[in-house]
């Protein structure tokens, strides 16, 4: 039965189809290789600031495809022009990836103010939110109904439910003081972002003041090391009161020693008033 393997005819077709089974593995592999580019990775440039109807006049940039999946309305910023890209600049990519875009919006988004009428503070916070608004200036006028919104306000201005403004815009709040029109105490603001800062003050039912900046005004690269009034277990203010603030960068001052420093001597000074 096998008598087939003296036969040198079985070996010279067994060669060919080895051959032919190998250049068909190699032009396969080949042309997989060019479909993919293999090995052909290009740098993907930095198309933030450029404007997005310049990408197609530029022929280094015919190699990638563009898409634009955002728009965003800022005031700082040249209408038109890219302020965020994915893939990051200088990441490796194969040519012909889609470059996905977010753009300054030419015309601002506009949006519906809810209605805040006796509305808690807690609450009109959480629905101004919702619809894409913050939480502007904190004032007080006598009111029984205590942190009860009264009126809202924008730029001064009374604003009614229902009016549009642009999104992210800040509205005013007037609140009622209440009855007993006491004091609040001061939270301790140190070693939080401005960002941080605000939302504790307002949870306290209090507005930034002053703002000074040490080391340059750019309020994502510095944090709060002062404030006026100062932090003490003691310390109270009107509700509405402005908390003055000054900022550094962490990267060249150490809060965390600092703020040991300040609960040390804030429990040092208790002890003493205790006495």
């Amino acid at each position: 039965m096998l008598s087939f393997l003296k036969d040198k005819r079985f070996y010279i077709n067994l060669v060919v189809i080895l051959l032919l089974t190998a250049g068909i593995v190699w032009l396969t592999l080949t042309a997989i290789d060019k479909f993919t580019r293999h090995g052909q990775e290009i740098s993907v440039p930095d198309f933030t600031g450029l404007y997005y109807n310049e990408l197609g006049e530029n022929p280094d940039f015919s190699r990638f495809d563009f898409l634009v999946i955002d728009s965003i309305y800022e005031p700082t910023k040249e209408k038109g022009t890219i302020i965020h890209q994915d893939p990051k600049p200088e990441s490796l990519v194969k040519e012909g990836r889609t470059i996905y875009l977010t753009v300054v919006a030419i015309n601002p988004k506009m949006v519906t103010v809810p209605l805040l009428k006796d509305l808690s503070l807690r609450q009109a916070t959480s629905l101004l939110q919702t619809y894409n608004l913050k939480v502007g200036k904190l004032s007080y006028e006598p009111d029984i109904a205590r942190n009860a919104v009264l009126r809202t306000l924008y730029r001064g201005e009374k604003l009614d439910s229902g009016a549009q403004v642009v999104a992210g815009s800040a509205i005013d709040l007037v609140l009622g003081l209440g009855e007993q029109q006491e004091l609040i105490p001061v939270p301790i603001l140190i070693g939080l972002h401005r960002s941080e800062a605000i939302k504790v003050l307002h949870e306290y039912s209090l507005n930034i003041g002053e703002e000074h900046f040490d080391e340059g005004d750019d309020t994502s690269l510095v944090r709060i090391y002062r404030q006026n009034p100062n932090f003490t277990t003691k310390s109270v203010a009107k509700y509405g009161s402005d908390v003055e603030l000054w900022y550094k960068s962490d990267k060249n001052f150490d809060f965390d020693a600092y703020l040991k420093k300040i609960y040390s001597d804030t429990l040092a000074q208790d002890s003493l008033n205790k006495l």
